[in-house]
């Protein structure tokens, strides 16, 4: 199994994840042209997608997915509350596939579980990704709001683990948003923290976890290295020896090898952060 970020934030999120001749994105929140450019950046033909599993309603993990789907033919997976809210996307061409929080589906070499999270959308889903051949699980956990039981269940002996670090608490409250804006992102049905982040990901630590990438972070209130400090310095006080990557929004990631990460590829052993040269 193979993933990698096209760019996570609040303008634009969308993970690629392949295994087994199988290539699928989670969210497809940029434009068409711009879903095009980042996957070319990877290699990755935007012909060759087999589908977008959709977790949620909102623009930034939405506003390419209609136009993609139209334009190759990409089905959309989705729930029937998902589907409503993003309507005014659809023309009514485009392949729509249903699924529930729950109700595993299986797209290729890939199967997916959807599980409910607190954010403040129609139908707010995260997923994990289990590869059927490989039986490698990817958890993908972004706009958590906070992190429930059942979202730890869920998450539970992920190989590789995306996991929102959206804001720092004190750049938060004292940033340019209206108060009315900072309740929303720091509640309850909002996004996590670099602290909550952190202590979620102690929690999900085994020994098998080789990689997480910390995703949607705030631009106006959080910044690559701070999340990088807070989370990697509570992995490495329980010994974790894994890899930490942070994705930003207007680049992709590198494309993670989960085997070989696992089996001590190159980065293995280090706590890292992703500086890639601008496209």
């Amino acid at each position: 199994m193979k993933v990698a970020s096209l760019g996570s934030g609040s303008r634009g999120n969308a993970l690629y994840v392949e295994e087994g001749g199988t290539r699928v994105l989670v969210d497809a929140g940029f434009s068409g042209a711009q879903l095009a450019r980042r996957l070319g950046q990877l290699g990755v033909e935007a012909t060759s997608i087999d589908a977008v599993i959709v977790t949620h309603d909102h623009r930034d993990h939405t506003a390419g997915a209609g136009v993609a789907a139209r334009r190759w033919g990409w089905p959309l997976y989705m729930s029937p509350a998902t589907r409503e809210a993003v309507n005014a996307l659809l023309r009514g061409a485009e392949q729509v596939r249903p699924f529930r929080a729950g109700e595993r589906f299986e797209v290729g070499e890939l199967a997916f579980t959807p599980f409910l999270t607190c954010h403040d959308a129609a139908d707010p889903l995260a997923v994990t990704v289990t590869g059927r051949s490989s039986g490698l699980k990817l958890g993908v956990a972004t706009d958590l709001g906070r992190p429930t039981t059942s979202v730890r269940h869920a998450l539970a002996g992920c190989h590789f683990l995306v996991l929102e670090a959206n804001h720092d608490e004190v750049l938060l409250r004292e940033g340019p948003y209206p108060w009315s804006l900072k309740e929303r992102i720091g509640g309850s049905r909002g996004h996590l923290s670099n602290r909550l982040a952190a202590e979620l990901a102690v929690e999900l630590l085994h020994p098998d976890l080789c990689a997480i990438l910390l995703a949607h972070l705030s631009e106006a209130c959080n910044d690559p290295e701070r999340a990088r400090g807070v989370v990697g310095a509570a992995l490495e006080a329980e010994g974790w020896r894994g890899t930490l990557h942070v994705a930003v929004q207007d680049r992709p990631t590198p494309l993670f090898d989960i085997p070989r990460l696992l089996t001590g590829g190159p980065g293995r052993s280090q706590l890292e952060l992703f500086r890639s040269r601008e496209a």
